[in-house]
């Protein structure tokens, strides 16, 4: 009996090991993706996003060469109400 018990538990260890090189394993794979993931989101948001002063400043551009009331003085939709 004692053998057996004995077996029992050095498998049980030996398992318990298994499992823990396995997730050891999942967890630096995840790590390494998670790291690329945002390496790959900064390098995008670097590449694609204008300053936001340049945003603005075409706004104010756009604002002041197409005042609002000018184009649709006529439009019987906006005075319906």
């Amino acid at each position: 009996m004692g053998r057996v018990r004995s077996r029992e538990e050095y498998l049980k260890m030996k398992l318990e090991k298994e499992r823990s090189s396995s997730m050891d394993k999942i967890m630096k794979k995840l790590r390494s993706a998670q790291k690329r993931a945002q390496e790959m989101r900064r390098s995008t948001v670097a590449n694609q996003a204008p300053p936001a002063s340049n945003n603005l400043d075409k706004a104010l551009i756009f604002r002041r060469s197409h005042p609002v009331g000018g184009s649709l003085g006529g439009c019987f939709t906006c005075h319906a109400f």
